[in-house]
């Protein structure tokens, strides 16, 4: 009995090319948002994207324990400000991503939005950098380069 995959390799090449997509538009806001802080807060920074893991907040022997298990991801990536002068880096926000890419889910503190397209992750991103409580956390990245900068004078 012969079976005709033709449709569905089709299918699959156009989804994978949405994928792509969809990638290239996250990336395109997340370079902005890259520039937009860099000239903000008159600093080199760099914005990473690390894959999260469960942090382990537990007794010190139990941890030791855990060392020999490999670590267990949450599913989420992390984005991080980076600075490019000295070796620092704060977790900014989260993602996490469908098959697709969209939906994606932004999570910072304890909100959490959807995003279905470029232009709904702009908006969400917009109001994670609007908001008060992350400019007190641009303030205290800025104020630790500074002072990491003036203990390697």
């Amino acid at each position: 009995m012969a079976f005709n995959f033709d449709k569905l390799l089709q299918q699959g090449k156009g989804a994978a090319e949405n994928v792509v997509k969809n990638q290239k538009e996250i990336k395109e806001v997340l370079e902005d948002l890259e520039n937009s802080l860099g000239q903000f807060l008159e600093i080199p920074i760099k914005l990473e994207e690390y894959i999260g893991y469960v942090k382990n907040e537990e007794d010190p022997f139990v941890y030791i324990a855990k060392m020999l298990k490999p670590r267990e991801k949450t599913g989420y990536d992390e984005v991080h400000i980076s600075s490019e002068q000295v070796n620092l880096t704060k977790e900014i926000f989260q993602l996490k991503y469908s098959d697709d890419i969209y939906p994606v889910t932004i999570v910072r503190d304890r909100n959490h939005s959807v995003a279905d397209n470029q232009s709904e992750f702009a908006a969400a991103i917009g109001q994670i950098v609007s908001n008060p409580q992350f400019h007190l956390q641009l303030n205290s990245f800025k104020r630790q380069v500074e002072e990491k900068l003036q203990e390697s004078l």
